[in-house]
C-alpha cells in the first residue's frame, strides 16, 4: 500500500503545479471518524484556492468552514516534506497529498492528528464545481475501502457549500453568509 501511495505521489508531484493552481470547490470528503466531516465538523472543509508557490514547496489553501452556524475563510500554507507529502497545522497537525490529479479533478489523502491524539485518515476530492460522476464515486468507494474507510463514510458536500457562489461566479443568492478570516503559516 505505501509503495502504491509513494508511485501516485510521485506521478501527481510531476504534473505541472499550474493544474493544481486555481479555484477549486470540494465535492466528496470521507474519513474513518465520519464525526469530524459530518456537516458543522471540524475537518468538513470547503476549498476555494489552491495556489503552489517555490515550486510547489508550498501549497496555499483557502476554504471554508462551518462550525456553531457561524462559516470561518481560512488560508493555511502547507510545506512540502522531504517524502513529498505536505503538513500543516489545522485542528491538530495534518499530513496529506495529492494522489491523482487532472485539470478538472484533485484527490487527496490526508490524515489528522487532532489536539488530542486522534488520528483521522481522510480523502476529499476537489473539483471544477461539478459533482462526482457515478463512475468516479465508485472509484471513490474503491478507493476508500484500500484506505480502510467504510464506504457509508462518503459525503457529497457539494450541495451543503456555504459560499458555493464565490467559485461558481454566479450572481449571488439572497443569503447572509457570516464569515471570518482566518490565516495559518506552518514552518
Amino acid at each position: 500500500m505505501v509503495k502504491f501511495l509513494r508511485l501516485a505521489l510521485a506521478f501527481v508531484l510531476a504534473l505541472a503545479h499550474a493544474e493544481i493552481e486555481g479555484k477549486w470547490v470540494t465535492t466528496a470528503i470521507t474519513a474513518d471518524n465520519a464525526d469530524i466531516i459530518e456537516e458543522g465538523g471540524p475537518m468538513r472543509l470547503y476549498v476555494r484556492k489552491l495556489a503552489c508557490t517555490e515550486t510547489c514547496n508550498r501549497l496555499e489553501d483557502t476554504f471554508y468552514n462551518k462550525a456553531n452556524g457561524q462559516c470561518t475563510k481560512t488560508k493555511v500554507i502547507a510545506n512540502r516534506q522531504a517524502d513529498g507529502q505536505y503538513r500543516a497545522k489545522f485542528e491538530g497537525d495534518d499530513i496529506f497529498a495529492p494522489v491523482y490529479a487532472t485539470p478538472e479533478c484533485i484527490t487527496f489523502v490526508g490524515q489528522n492528528v487532532d489536539r488530542t491524539g486522534w488520528t483521522t485518515n481522510l480523502i476529499s476530492v476537489v473539483e471544477k464545481g461539478q459533482s462526482l460522476t457515478p463512475v468516479q464515486y465508485e472509484k471513490l468507494k474503491e478507493f476508500a475501502k484500500v484506505q480502510n474507510i467504510p464506504k457509508e463514510n462518503i459525503q457529497d458536500i457539494l450541495a451543503t457549500d456555504p459560499a458555493l457562489q464565490e467559485v461558481l461566479e454566479r450572481k449571488p443568492q439572497p443569503k447572509e453568509i457570516n464569515c471570518t478570516d482566518k490565516n495559518t503559516e506552518n514552518r
